[in-house]
């Protein structure tokens, strides 16, 4: 098993986490970018089941954990693993970084074949990424103006569905907005069809709380939250 720095992503999700404390990914990847990584599981305390069961979620495979199959499968292979453990994953490995606060300017926008195309303006002499990727990742070394205050986040992996869903949410006027997570504060992403229609009921991608509220009907992502706080540094297309 691999420990590097990348971003990787679940095919069929319809919340995602994105906004991280950690650049590190554990899994097996046959190539520096692909569709095709079994990334390892992601295991936080999600509550309760109904039945008074513990619960946790995989913030990696984006499912829950603790039902009866679940605990089998522990009994028998000893290791504590979802049930979506196996499943292929879209993935990154070195990504590029851009530090907003050496930036003058970022814009980020779709690409053909599930890619991103990046366009930067230095602040300075400091080199920043520019070109076509599969995915990048986004940081601010400045303390005066960190990517989400008093969060522990300290990355945000930029992933080809996030930023189809929000750019097609904003373009087609279906009320983009970010909600933060009632339980652990961290900012709510919609994806596939939760990004098509606004709604109030959100599933954190952070630590599974299915009981956030927006005051009104949205598709929340972290990257509308981001584009407003650095309104005319960063745009996403």
């Amino acid at each position: 098993m691999q420990h590097v720095a990348g971003i990787c992503w679940p095919h069929e999700a319809t919340v995602g986490h994105i906004t991280v404390a950690t650049s590190q990914l554990s899994g097996h990847f046959p190539a520096d970018q692909g569709d095709d990584a079994v990334v390892a599981c992601m295991l936080v305390t999600a509550g309760k089941y109904r039945n008074g069961a513990a619960r946790h979620w995989c913030r990696t495979h984006q499912t829950y954990w603790g039902v009866k199959a679940d605990l089998a499968a522990l009994a028998h292979g000893g290791q504590r693993r979802c049930a979506r453990h196996a499943e292929k994953m879209g993935y990154a490995l070195h990504p590029p970084v851009i530090d907003l606060a050496a930036c003058a300017s970022v814009t980020i926008s779709c690409a053909p074949g599930d890619a991103m195309e990046v366009a930067t303006l230095p602040a300075g002499a400091q080199a920043t990424p520019s070109g076509r990727c599969a995915a990048v990742a986004m940081c601010s070394s400045s303390a005066a103006r960190p990517l989400f205050a008093g969060s522990g986040i300290v990355q945000v992996n930029i992933t080809p569905p996030a930023l189809l869903a929000y750019t097609q949410a904003a373009s087609g006027g279906q009320a983009p907005g970010c909600v933060d997570c009632a339980r652990c504060g961290h900012p709510h992403l919609d994806l596939g069809s939760f990004a098509q229609t606004p709604h109030r009921r959100h599933y954190c991608g952070n630590c599974g709380t299915d009981s956030t509220h927006s005051p009104a009907p949205m598709v929340s992502s972290p990257l509308h939250a981001l584009a407003i706080r650095f309104a005319g540094l960063l745009t996403f297309a």
